[in-house]
């Protein structure tokens, strides 16, 4: 009962805390982040293929503009993803996806700031197999949407929690300038990490 009460508590306070005005308007912030890849497509090279979840992790900058809105331009890398046929490991590969996208942000002068986003992605890697060979991801270009999450532990710090979908056209696989195939960067993003917030009056 104890531990229900506890709980209870902790979630209202959460959920209806001001952070001493914690709205991020006209402020820069800086984010870390790290957390998992899940694709979510099985040929993530070709219909035979299988790509496994993976670790992912990076950061960026976000700007608040106006009462509800923010910039973000974000980089996750993902060092190692490994691709199998037939349950069977064949290739590694490492990509980094480069974002840029808007933010609504809810009720932003609360300790706890929800939030839905929708962007732009750029994305570019390598592909190794077994016997150490390496062949090119050419970039490739997509969208996303993300919902997520700021917790304003005070005015400058804020634990950060987001869910993002990747979709972009199938980007193209070469050995120098020979097309060897096709990958498929379609995948879910789940991260979480900090944001630290400069003043208004950092670039002033």
């Amino acid at each position: 009962m104890r531990k229900v009460i506890l709980l209870t508590t902790l979630t209202i306070i959460l959920a209806t805390g001001t952070a001493m005005a914690a709205s991020i308007d006209g402020r820069f912030g800086i984010t870390g982040k790290a957390g998992v890849l899940i694709p979510l497509r099985d040929n993530f090279i070709s219909s035979t293929s299988e790509s496994k979840t993976a670790f992912a992790f990076g950061g960026g900058l976000i700007y608040g503009f106006g009462k509800n809105f923010a910039a973000e331009l974000d980089v996750t890398h993902v060092p190692k993803l490994d691709v199998e046929i037939s349950g069977s490991k064949v290739f590694e590969a490492s990509f980094t996806d480069l974002s840029l996208g808007i933010q609504y942000r809810f009720i932003p002068e609360n300790r706890l700031v929800p939030y839905l986003g929708i962007g732009a992605d750029f994305i570019k890697g390598e592909l190794t197999n077994l016997a150490g060979s390496n062949y090119d991801m050419d970039w490739t270009a997509g969208g996303h949407v993300n919902a997520g999450l700021d917790y304003f532990i005070n005015r400058s710090i804020a634990f950060n929690v987001d869910f993002r979908g990747v979709y972009t056209a199938k980007g193209d696989i070469k050995n120098g300038d020979l097309w060897v195939g096709e990958y498929d960067p379609m995948s879910f993003i789940c991260t979480a990490g900090f944001r630290f917030f400069l003043p208004e009056s950092a670039f002033k």
